[in-house]
């Protein structure tokens, strides 16, 4: 891939259609981060947590009308999303399925830019003018340069700092270990499941037992072990053209937070 090339790809990820009038309330009650303002046509992302607390997915939000919205998510985890939101639909007016609509991502310079607007439009985790998502029916899905292979998209984001569902970072994992809380939550939103470890942590700025970290990827491969005076303190998850992402143990000074490197 060419620094002026744009490419296109067909991600691997399940789609979860979210209808009805109780939607964006609902929604907004069950997931991390701020629904409720997200305009038509916008996109969050968002973590999903257990009442627990425990993550169960990282999704993003995709408001494609007032009452229509999906849920984009890493392949498998659809019916995850399905299974933990229904516990707490009661009596709200919302249908929850698996859609058969496509992320179709597009990277590249000025990706963003020349793509126009279009239905289904998604921002992309690092908020860069080269990369931009489609979420929409495949009939309905533009295409814009080259087909590239999607391990391509997926090698790219690590450079991009953010981490991998089920490979980065785990169901079950506690939030403060994705690295991503200044992204995908709201800490002024008001109560959602799950938001009491998320909020005691944060006030007592505790650590996790395990943190998703960047580093340079010299020399590493994914599954390398990071020692430290012959200790292992970490175990590479992800590579990127120049990065890594390393599951780190707490108190361990290898590589730096997700969030200052994204955000530097």
């Amino acid at each position: 891939m060419s620094d002026n090339e744009i490419v296109w790809a067909d991600l691997a990820r399940d789609v979860v259609m979210v209808r009805g009038d109780d939607s964006a309330q609902f929604l907004h009650s069950q997931l991390a981060n701020d629904i409720a303002s997200l305009a038509v046509g916008s996109s969050i992302y968002s973590l999903l947590l257990e009442p627990t607390g425990d993550i169960c997915v990282i999704l993003r939000v995709v408001r494609h009308g007032d009452t229509v919205f999906t849920l984009d998510v890493e392949a498998g985890y659809g019916q995850t999303i399905i299974t933990r939101l229904q516990r707490f639909v009661l009596r709200a007016k919302v249908v929850m399925s698996a859609s058969d609509w496509v992320v179709r991502a597009f990277r590249g310079a000025n990706a963003n830019d020349s793509l126009g607007v279009v239905a289904g439009r998604a921002e992309v985790y690092w908020g860069s003018n080269d990369a931009v998502d489609v979420v929409a029916d495949l009939s309905q899905l533009p295409v814009l340069g080259e087909n590239a292979d999607v391990e391509l998209i997926d090698y790219l984001r690590v450079d991009a700092r953010w981490p991998k569902l089920g490979v980065d970072v785990l169901a079950g994992d506690i939030p403060a270990t994705s690295g991503i809380l200044d992204v995908a939550v709201s800490f002024t939103k008001g109560c959602y499941p799950g938001q009491e470890l998320v909020e005691r942590m944060s006030s007592r700025g505790a650590s996790a037992p395990v943190e998703v970290r960047v580093m340079s990827r010299e020399g590493l491969g994914v599954g390398a072990r990071i020692e430290k005076d012959g200790v292992t303190v970490g175990t590479v998850t992800s590579i990127g053209p120049t990065l890594a992402l390393v599951r780190v143990a707490r108190g361990s000074e290898v590589g730096e937070p997700l969030s200052a490197a994204r955000n530097s």
